[in-house]
């Protein structure tokens, strides 16, 4: 399919179709062999720690904290905010905030969504730099691996992105750039299982952690597979309750790779069935 497409639809729409398929092929093997989808794939750890990844850069900062306190709640032990206000010191005040509120020590990440220049996320880095978050993710725009590299060798702080790359060929560019220290593909968009699975390798061949974005249903198996993982994306958008069998976590903030077989995710239709036309 990748080939077929190459010309026009090397990302867009046509990654995102090829790793629909690409993930329904896979769960089906996985269901054929009668294997949950990590073990087959694998199976390093069933265990891996999630994070609690907020939509929340234009959140007052009590309504912030106070999401972070309904997460903490809920047993994870490692949280994600948005940066990218207006003014850099808006950004560093709710960092400053969230670092009193979570204690020192406690796995905090930051999470631009491409809101600057290569200077400005420079500059910006080496201000936060002393709340000592986890990374800053995806600080500039996904097409530009050479000043991703710029602001992890400028900025002073761990650079993850990926979730915008389409191919395993825009990760090796990253990654050869020095742009990157948590490479973060999208099962739903590089391609599918496939892919994602030769980037956690690429990965690895570069001592490197792999992390994930979104659909934390899937990627708890492919993280599960893979002996360099580091946190899965959690999003709270309310999925759970249409999912018949949804994730949880356990006392020490672990999502746990399900022993069903093939990718183990299914529709409870009774709770869809209020949005039936």
């Amino acid at each position: 399919m990748w080939w077929h497409l190459h010309y026009a639809g090397r990302g867009g729409p046509a990654s995102f179709a090829i790793s629909a398929v690409d993930i329904a092929l896979w769960d089906l093997k996985a269901k054929r062999a009668e294997q949950p989808l990590w073990r087959l794939l694998g199976g390093h750890d069933t265990n891996v720690l999630a994070y609690a990844g907020g939509i929340d850069l234009f959140f007052p900062l009590d309504k912030l904290l106070a999401q972070t306190q309904d997460n903490l709640d809920k047993g994870f032990k490692a949280i994600k905010m948005k940066v990218g206000r207006d003014n850099l010191s808006e950004d560093l005040e709710r960092i400053a905030a969230m670092r009193d509120f979570l204690g020192t020590d406690f796995p905090l990440m930051v999470d631009a969504n491409m809101r600057w220049r290569v200077d400005q996320a420079i500059r910006a880095a080496k201000a936060m730099s002393k709340y000592r978050p986890v990374w800053l993710e995806e600080p500039t725009i996904p097409d530009d691996p050479i000043g991703h590299g710029r602001i992890a060798q400028m900025g002073g702080l761990p650079i993850a992105a990926g979730e915008n790359l389409h191919s395993l060929y825009e990760f090796r560019n990253l990654i050869a750039a020095g742009g990157v220290d948590f490479p973060e593909p999208d099962v739903s968009n590089c391609g599918g299982i496939t892919v994602w699975m030769k980037v956690a390798h690429l990965a690895e061949a570069n001592n490197l952690p792999i992390t994930s974005h979104g659909v934390h249903d899937l990627h708890v198996h492919l993280l599960a597979a893979v002996s360099n993982k580091s946190y899965l994306e959690v999003h709270g958008f309310g999925l759970e309750r249409f999912i018949a069998n949804p994730m949880v976590l356990t006392e020490t903030g672990h999502a746990v790779a399900p022993e069903r077989p093939g990718h183990g995710v299914e529709f409870d239709w009774n709770g869809l069935s209020v949005y039936r036309a």
